[in-house]
């Protein structure tokens, strides 16, 4: 690449310098690829040096009581242990009594727990019986008092992990177990109290297969989707594009041992070679990057799913796809935008990229299972176009009804999620510009409320920009985070790192924090704060928690949890 140094000038190196590259730095995509063991190997072959990992003398805070010890110290109520909060992936906080529309703006920073060597906050956390569970950039999981952010224990993985950790307090195993995925495919079980490794499985054969979304349990089942990042090498028209297939596990949550796969596309076969005579593969992708949603009542896993990387589009891009939670047979596919095929070569205009050059529309939000006392019940699902949809699950998913909420855009319209109380539909809307041709409409940056019935809107609260004119890095109020929502309010993270309440009735702001900023952090790690991206913020007992801080795509990185409580 013109842009990269020498071989000859990496002797000037560290290898620690080049670790930092590919872990944190510009050379971070082609890392994401690597193991941390691949990763120091490469240091240490450029370098010609031995990599001596970076020493910290900074103390973290360890907790004086252990999790069990202190069991019974919070409200069962209000446990946040799965991404979506509980089943249904609503991200509704429907016993929180602390916080309300008259009080919220008395809400301040509590305290702030910085990630050691990480430009990038994308785990959200989760919580139960007042301890904290969150992953990292570097691959480490923490385990952290709810009050105090002391230190109960941690775990080392070998790769970033990305989603929230989800929470079995009451599974067959002793103690219940957190259980999460990592960049390489990897499912893990840990023990709740104690973070020791009850089992670990590879859920996916491909080189590139990863776990962007978070995993649900049910039934004593881990439903676990899969995602990659065969979408980026597929730029290089040398790259012969492509062969991973999206797909989602289940996995028995006391051995980890695998029950059922289902893929979204079929195996994919030889179609010819690119204009450049590299070989291509199809179909291919539909990758499910968000959490799996089960519906207790029909006993089906709700899975949305990506765009095809290759030729030729399937019918089950861009689609909910129904599986019978038990064998993961299909009940029914609804796919809401077709021959949607597309990789990182239509960016860039290479040979790689698929005849229908789609819009990269992919559903990167959870499903929303919600009942509603006039239509019945419905699963509400967003997309990047900005179209919001509900689905009737008793009519194999037929469109009950379409709104369009925001423009749309690679980086959504709807990005990561929605949130629902029990009469209203809340949809963050990104709308970050990205000269996508099928975006349609004015831009929608901001919350927005609709009735689940319908799908009228009850009210719309589109922001103004607020970004410094001489900032570095890409600042835009959008909402790419999911959204979560507690009694009377709504709370929604932005990609300028202002984190909002709003009043749940009219949309008014009542409360907003600029994250963007240093922190001082109760573990002494050098901290800040920057674009709310991908994860949103948890409500628990009174408090928010979110993460800031995202590196990716030019956007602000960060490194920090900050918790947000009233005033004692």
């Amino acid at each position: 690449m013109p842009e990269a140094p020498r071989v000859e000038a990496f002797k000037e190196y560290s290898a620690a310098r080049i670790v930092d590259s590919l872990n944190f730095g510009v050379m971070s995509t082609q890392g994401l690829m690597l193991s941390k063991n691949e990763i120091s190997v490469v240091a240490e072959y450029l370098s010609g040096k031995p990599y001596t990992p970076k020493s910290s003398t900074k103390k973290i805070p360890l907790c004086e009581r252990s999790i069990s010890e202190d069991f019974g110290k919070g409200d069962e109520e209000h446990n946040w242990v799965a991404w979506g909060g509980k089943y249904g992936n609503k991200r509704f906080q429907a016993h929180e009594k602390h916080l309300s529309t008259k009080n919220v703006e008395k809400l301040e920073l509590k305290w702030a727990f910085g990630f050691d060597h990480a430009t990038r906050s994308r785990s959200q956390p989760t919580l139960y019986d007042g301890t904290l569970y969150i992953g990292g950039q570097n691959g480490t999981i923490y385990a952290l008092d709810a009050d105090s952010g002391c230190v109960h224990w941690l775990y080392e993985t070998n790769n970033e992990v990305r989603g929230a950790l989800a929470i079995t307090p009451s599974s067959n195993l002793n103690n219940g177990a957190v259980v999460f995925g990592d960049f390489k495919a990897n499912i893990y079980a840990l023990d709740r109290l104690t973070g020791e490794l009850i089992w670990k499985n590879k859920v996916h054969t491909h080189p590139l297969a990863t776990i962007t979304g978070s995993v649900t349990v049910a039934n004593n089942t881990v439903y676990v989707p899969i995602s990659s990042s065969e979408v980026v090498p597929a730029a290089q028209a040398s790259y012969p594009c492509c062969t991973f297939r999206g797909a989602v596990a289940a996995l028995d949550i006391q051995t980890g041992k695998q029950n059922w796969i289902y893929y979204t596309t079929p195996e994919p076969k030889p179609t010819g070679t690119n204009s450049q005579g590299t070989d291509q593969f199809g179909p291919s992708g539909a990758p499910i990057w968000s959490t799996p949603t089960y519906d207790p009542t029909r006993n089906l896993v709700y899975v949305t799913t990506g765009q095809n990387y290759s030729s030729p589009a399937t019918g089950t891009s861009d689609a909910v796809i129904a599986l019978n939670a038990n064998n993961g047979s299909v009940n029914w596919i609804r796919q809401v935008w077709e021959n949607d095929a597309w990789n990182g070569g239509c960016s860039v205009k290479t040979a790689n990229c698929p005849k229908e050059n789609g819009p990269d529309f992919d559903i990167g939000a959870a499903a929303i299972l919600h009942h509603d006392f006039q239509a019945g019940d419905l699963v509400l699902v967003g997309q990047k176009s900005g179209l919001v949809f509900a689905l009737d699950p008793e009519k194999q998913g037929e469109i009950v009804w379409t709104t369009r909420v925001g423009r749309g855009g690679t980086m959504g319209g709807v990005h990561w999620g929605m949130s629902a109380n029990d009469n209203t539909l809340f949809v963050g809307i990104s709308d970050l510009y990205t000269r996508n041709p099928y975006a349609e409409g004015s831009a929608q940056p901001g919350v927005h409320a609709l009735n689940p019935a319908d799908g009228s809107f009850l009210w719309r609260s589109t922001l103004d920009n607020q970004c410094p004119k001489d900032i570095k890095f890409l600042c835009y109020q959008g909402i790419s985070a999911p959204v979560s929502t507690s009694p009377g309010l709504v709370f929604a993270g932005g990609l300028d790192g202002m984190l909002r309440a709003f009043d749940a009735s009219n949309g008014k702001t009542l409360w907003e924090y600029p994250t963007a900023r240093p922190f001082e952090t109760i573990n002494n790690v050098q901290a800040k704060g920057g674009a709310i991206e991908a994860a949103g913020p948890v409500i628990y007992n009174g408090h928010v928690y979110v993460t800031s801080g995202y590196d990716k795509w030019g956007e602000m990185p960060g490194n920090v949890l900050l918790v947000f409580g009233l005033p004692k």
